[in-house]
């Protein structure tokens, strides 16, 4: 469908196999005529499919909302009810404002509220409509969500759907936000293959026997209130995660240990990611909330001075930005807790590039730390470390947070945890000197000149003293930049497998990068290590055709 806008009237084109959508269109605003809130239709081109109606101002937004909005739309909320109309598409995008009166539009793909209940709707998409106002009030209000409270629950076979809503309405650790019933052929907008959008979407090998999407599905968006997040053991698989307790529990309770019931996810990350999967894009419903309720700060001492208002939370900032570019590191007692209260993002997950810094989110029990908050209409990239992730010694990391200092609105490390920390990082993080660290060195040790081999001899005596040990740190592509042992060399072998069984083959390529580069001693590479080159090489191969072929192709189901 095409729209021109000419002299106060909209034409709207419609292509021939689109015919019963042009119907459908003269139908409702027919059968809606007498009402305010819907456009007059002018002229009905049937030869050439063209419907001409009354031009009735401009998009709602934050500067032309009526006052009473809400009202308005709750009263046609109630006449299309009382109309049998299911408009399934109430977005900023179609909801008009003339002269502070709401104009509702585009009834092309509207359906009668009996036919939904008989599971006939047009569109791959359905939003419905009671849940319109928060969809209408994210784009036009101050969001008052944390994105990090967002959650998605998956109904995958519709006959459960009823029981189900019935149940989270019932809960009170749960709110629902919107909710979406997709056609089960609406994945082909991102993979043509069901069973491939499947393993995307749950981020791991699915059965090719997987009855998902084999029927309609029911998608919500909810807010989990106040989360707590636990250790908890997973319900198919042995591994233990730390998820949010409330929700888990609500999905332990209705799966019952039976496959294709129900998806919840259990954190923000899978959430944002599940999201992506139900939606056109990014911007579209239901992705859009995960992005635009993310908190805003008007600059970096607000965002401290809410960390600081948290009694339970701990921090110090470990390195700050020396630039605009640069990361603020920053280490933690609770990496959870702190992602809530800061409403930060993870970035920096794996993708098929030949070789960079990635991996899963330390929520989806990956590795990678790198998250980033919105500061006004920018962006501030954090390294969240955390008390036993590795990056040090746990013990050090536990003195750090209980020595911290309060240092011009937020916490800094003691001057002696801050000079050998940073020693710690160039010697055993980074392997080289950074040029904005030299000054600080010099300074510190009164040194006329800075070596790397003599400030490893200096972090190496303050660690025997302190009897810290070298950690290996749970973000795998921070490199092993001291030499290692065979024993050693198998467990980093290790650690690469299992990052490729987890498909994420740029990074493990960044750790193998790394190996070849610090480890000198290395006169031939170990036959596992170079079996795994290979082996990686061929995976991420095969998922890049994959990708491209399934775009495009799919298999018989």
């Amino acid at each position: 469908m095409t729209t021109f806008i000419s002299k106060n009237i909209v034409k709207k084109y419609f292509l021939s196999k689109n015919s019963h959508l042009f119907l459908n269109e003269i139908y409702w605003l027919k059968k809606l005529k007498n009402y305010k809130f819907i456009p007059k239709i002018l002229n009905i081109d049937y030869k050439n499919l063209v419907i001409s109606i009354t031009h009735e101002g401009e998009k709602i937004s934050s500067e032309n909302k009526p006052k009473n909005w809400v009202e308005q739309l709750e009263k046609i909320l109630y006449t299309l009810k009382k109309k049998n109309c299911f408009h399934s598409d109430i977005k900023p995008d179609n909801l008009l404002v003339n002269k502070k009166k709401l104009v509702l539009i585009d009834f092309a793909q509207s359906i009668k509220i009996s036919d939904l209940k008989k599971d006939v709707f047009f569109k791959k998409r359905i939003f419905f409509d009671q849940y319109s106002k928060n969809r209408i009030k994210l784009s036009i209000e101050k969001n008052l969500i944390l994105s990090n409270d967002l959650r998605v629950v998956v109904v995958w076979n519709q006959k459960n759907q009823f029981k189900i809503e019935k149940k989270i309405k019932q809960n009170k650790n749960i709110f629902i936000i919107d909710k979406i019933k997709l056609r089960k052929n609406f994945y082909t907008d991102i993979f043509k293959d069901r069973i491939f959008w499947v393993d995307q979407f749950y981020n791991k090998k699915i059965s090719k026997n997987t009855n998902k999407l084999a029927n309609n599905i029911y998608v919500y968006v909810v807010k989990s209130i106040n989360p707590i997040f636990k250790l908890n053991k997973m319900i198919f698989s042995k591994e233990n995660r730390i998820v949010d307790h409330k929700i888990f529990m609500f999905k332990k309770k209705i799966r019952k240990k039976k496959l294709s019931v129900i998806h919840i996810s259990d954190n923000f990350e899978e959430s944002k990611r599940n999201a992506i999967f139900f939606s056109k894009s990014k911007n579209d419903f239901p992705a859009y909330y995960f992005f635009k309720t993310q908190n805003i700060f008007d600059n970096k001492k607000e965002f401290f001075k809410k960390l600081n208002t948290h009694k339970k939370l701990k921090y110090v900032v470990l390195r700050n930005q020396t630039s605009k570019n640069d990361d603020i590191d920053i280490l933690v007692n609770d990496y959870f807790l702190f992602k809530r209260i800061s409403d930060s993002h993870s970035y920096k997950t794996k993708n098929l590039n030949l070789i960079s810094n990635s991996g899963d989110p330390v929520e989806e029990n990956g590795i990678k730390v790198s998250n980033y908050i919105k500061i006004r209409d920018k962006i501030l990239k954090l390294d969240i470390r955390f008390v036993g992730d590795g990056y040090f010694d746990i013990n050090w990391q536990k003195k750090i947070l209980n020595s911290r200092k309060y240092h011009m609105g937020h916490y800094i490390p003691s001057k002696e945890n801050f000079i050998y920390s940073l020693l710690y990082h160039i010697v055993y993080h980074k392997g080289f000197i950074d040029k904005k660290y030299v000054y600080v060195l010099k300074n510190n040790f009164k040194l006329k000149s800075v070596n790397f081999k003599k400030i490893a001899q200096i972090i190496d005596k303050y660690l025997v003293t302190k009897k810290y040990n070298i950690t290996r740190p749970l973000d795998l592509t921070i490199p092993v930049t001291y030499q290692i042992d065979d024993f050693s060399m198998n467990k980093e072998i290790h650690l690469i497998k299992n990052q490729i069984d987890s498909r994420n083959f740029s990074g493990a390529n960044k750790m193998i990068y790394n190996i070849v580069k610090f480890q000198k001693n290395l006169i031939f590479l170990p036959k596992k290590l170079f079996f795994l080159i290979f082996l990686n090489q061929f995976y991420l191969i095969k998922s890049k055709i994959k990708n491209f072929i399934f775009k495009y192709f799919s298999r018989n189901d």
